[in-house]
């Protein structure tokens, strides 16, 4: 495994025998690593964090490299707790604002470990109702099976549909170690995503690019899907085709996540880089077949079968229509969540400051749109604590406002799903414009 950088020091966790798995670790090799290492770390002891990193301190820092070059610039200032010891660090190196939101959810949490019974980071994983909710998300979309697979054509709506609750629900959280403390379970969540996305490009995309450096150009993948067509960020050169989009992002909705799962592999694996902004983590040529076969895998079972069974007509319903149900699910609780006018070309050298200002939170008081989304509308709740399940981001919510509100933080919030996809397309607009510029 290659070193990582870490707060400008880079460390060789190679022997480390990592609580979150092997892949987790995995995520930071050859990068910067620090905005992943402080928003999956909030609640640890930091005076036992920086004995930890100690011990895998790379003697000889001068050899080491990112994979990336432009990964040497750091976006985010983190400032060091003062101290006139030269005893490890006690405390984060982050601002009075960050420091405020984590002591509160910390104490949520603390709180909530007392009063189930259970160690601490396990009251931030899912609940057992949340368990006994996707036993029966997975239950549903079982019963669909045999009359999916049978033709019946009812299930061209219902399966995909069931899928999606039950997809979003598990994946999302597994790929965020925030389903469970088992990392075998997180890993095993992460393979229910095989209608709209791949556990390794996933991570590149979503957890290492997105995550770490959401709305930031050159850095979130996010933000150059389907480049040519749409353009999300005036730091994108305008192109003819861009002043359609308020009206091209139906279609684009519908055949997304067959591009996530079947051309994006691709084109990570022959450039190096998801989306021109992540570089992609050394895999082996084991791995890299594995990889391969398992898409072509997905891909007969996704859109070869039915034409194996069914009369041309019908073969082409359920090869096309099921994907694209999922698409359009996962875009719309996907794309509203930082594409808005408010959200996008706003920063700060503020982690914690910077994942409120690009974030959006939508129709929290629903719990439709709660179950539809798997808890992606309280996104500004999860950017600041992605290791967090879901189900426990709605109590979160008011503590996160009364600080954001204290701090004079930004918190863009939106009422209904509907209000929030037309943000989504007034953002479209206003980018489809050619800049006066060019």
């Amino acid at each position: 495994m290659q070193p990582m950088r870490i707060h400008g020091v880079w460390y060789d966790v190679t022997k480390f025998s990592h609580p979150g798995g092997p892949v987790m670790l995995s995520l930071g090799e050859g990068r910067d690593a620090t905005a992943l290492f402080e928003g999956h770390h909030p609640f640890t002891n930091r005076a036992m964090l920086e004995k930890l990193l100690a011990k895998y301190r790379l003697k000889d820092q001068s050899g080491a490299h990112t994979l990336d070059a432009r990964d040497e610039t750091v976006p985010f200032v983190w400032p060091e707790f003062e101290s006139k010891s030269t005893e490890s660090p006690a405390e984060p190196p982050v601002s009075a604002f960050a420091r405020e939101l984590r002591q509160k959810v910390q104490a949520y949490f603390q709180a909530e470990a007392e009063r189930r019974g259970v160690p601490f980071l396990e009251a931030t994983k899912a609940t057992p109702r949340r368990w006994i909710e996707m036993i029966i998300f997975t239950l549903l979309f079982a019963f669909t099976l045999p009359a999916f697979f049978r033709g019946e054509l009812w299930t061209l709506l219902a399966t995909p549909l069931i899928y999606w609750v039950f997809g979003v629900n598990l994946f999302h959280d597994a790929s965020h170690s925030a389903l469970s403390r088992n990392w075998r379970l997180n890993v095993l969540g992460t393979y229910v995503g095989w209608w709209f996305s791949s556990p390794l490009e996933w991570y590149h995309q979503h957890i290492i690019g997105h995550h770490a450096y959401p709305n930031i150009p050159e850095r979130d993948p996010d933000l150059y899907h389907n480049a040519k067509m749409e353009r999300h960020t005036k730091t994108l050169r305008w192109r003819p085709l861009h002043q359609h989009q308020a009206s091209t992002w139906v279609p684009i909705w519908m055949i997304g996540t067959f591009a996530m799962n079947f051309v994006k592999p691709l084109q990570m694996f022959g450039s190096n880089m998801y989306n021109r902004c992540v570089a992609m983590m050394p895999i082996g040529r084991e791995r890299s077949i594995q990889h391969f076969l398992g898409r072509v895998l997905i891909f007969c079972l996704c859109h070869v079968w039915p034409f194996f069974t069914f009369p041309l007509w019908k073969a082409l319903l359920f090869a096309l229509v099921p994907v694209m149900i999922v698409s359009v699910c996962f875009m719309t609780s996907t794309q509203i969540n930082h594409l808005t006018p408010e959200n996008v070309d706003v920063e700060s050298d503020d982690y914690y400051k910077h994942q409120v200002l690009t974030s959006h939170a939508f129709a929290t008081t629903s719990w439709m749109v709660y179950y539809f989304t798997g808890g992606l509308n309280f996104q500004i709740e999860h950017h600041l604590f992605p290791t967090v399940n879901h189900c426990h981001l709605r109590y979160l919510q008011p503590m996160v406002k009364q600080i954001c509100a204290k701090h004079n933080v930004f918190y863009h919030e939106t009422p209904t799903l509907m209000q929030a996809l037309g943000k989504y397309v007034q953002h479209l607009k206003e980018l489809a414009a050619k800049p006066a510029a060019e």
